[in-house]
């Protein structure tokens, strides 16, 4: 599974819509009169007299290079990146010992599994995330005769509840690839076309 920065892109969007409000509702009572008469400028004299001679340019570029870097970072936020997956530690009490599993090999007891489903001629999976929070995708070839709703319902309600199971807590996320291949299958059944279908 692939992490998107969804949860950074709503706190940038909140705050930039907070400070946009913040300037929208400064500028409304400014042009009211509210803030003071509004036949009066709002510098009374130059620039240089609010801001200062000496420090309006590097404030002006100190803020702007802060802005860039802010905005740098969030675009390279947006590449979606694969979550990594370390040992599972499924026991870390102290007095019993730690427990400690390789997400390969729960990954392979999940693909054998899946390709003893009826119609699958292979299978590949893979687990990531972590022992608490755990994220699994299956990739499944199917002949012509696999009849893909009962393949993806056997996946759900066998294969990912096993798994499950001895982890000891639900999965966070499940992806299932379904994928034709022209592959003989257990019944030795050939398809004409190739094609993927993504669940």
């Amino acid at each position: 599974m692939r992490q998107h920065p969804g949860t950074a892109n709503r706190v940038w969007l909140a705050i930039l819509g907070l400070v946009c409000l913040a300037a929208g509702i400064w500028a409304l009572l400014l042009a009211s009169g509210t803030l003071g008469p509004a036949e009066d400028p709002v510098l009374s004299g130059p620039p240089e007299a609010v801001t200062g001679p000496d420090y309006a340019p590097v404030a002006a570029l100190a803020a702007g290079l802060l802005l860039g870097l802010l905005g740098l970072w969030w675009i390279l936020a947006q590449i979606p990146r694969s979550l990594t997956a370390g040992p599972f530690r499924l026991q870390e009490d102290a007095a019993r010992g730690i427990t400690v599993c390789d997400p390969s090999v729960l990954a392979a007891a999940v693909q054998h599994e899946t390709e003893h489903i009826p119609g699958v001629v292979g299978a590949t999976a893979l687990l990531r995330g972590s022992a608490d929070e755990p994220d699994l995708t299956v990739k499944v070839t199917v002949n012509a005769r696999a009849d893909i709703r009962a393949v993806v319902d056997q996946i759900q309600g066998t294969v990912a509840p096993h798994l499950a199971s001895a982890l000891e807590t639900p999965l966070h996320s499940l992806g299932i690839q379904i994928e034709a291949s022209n592959k003989p299958g257990l019944a030795g059944s050939t398809v004409s076309s190739t094609g993927t279908v993504v669940y």
